[in-house]
């Protein structure tokens, strides 16, 4: 990410980004990657790891509460939470699978729904 710009501290956002990394940790234990960009308009996480993949039918469906691959109960619901909250702040959550092996989720979120308001780009304090 270029120069620092403060975002609103918010604990359903670190939330959003915790269930996508999870996700990820799950599907891939010993590696998981993660990096941050951001240009005048949007912050983009995109967190990929090196697991199977998601199956073609959990992508279809990605994003519907109770749709997981853990078997577990209660799954499912955390990156339907995510694109929830992505999706109120004006923002996406996309989900793909690597050529190579892995998956790769994309976190885009408009800046101007997460930064703090003296600190948009062109805002020249006024």
């Amino acid at each position: 990410v270029g120069d620092d710009r403060p975002m609103v501290a918010d604990a359903t956002l670190e939330q959003m980004v915790f269930n996508v990394l999870d996700n990820a940790r799950d599907a891939s234990p010993h590696w998981v990657g993660i990096e941050a960009s951001s240009d005048a308009e949007v912050l983009r996480i995109v967190v990929s790891d090196r697991g199977p993949g998601f199956a073609p039918t959990v992508l279809k469906q990605i994003g519907t509460p109770y749709q997981s691959t853990k078997g577990r109960p209660g799954g499912g619901m955390g990156l339907f939470l995510s694109m929830n909250v992505a999706r109120t702040l004006g923002g996406t959550v996309a989900a793909r699978n690597l050529q190579g092996g892995g998956a790769e989720v994309t976190i885009t979120l408009p800046l101007a729904a997460i930064a703090l308001p003296d600190t948009l780009p062109n805002d020249h304090g006024h």
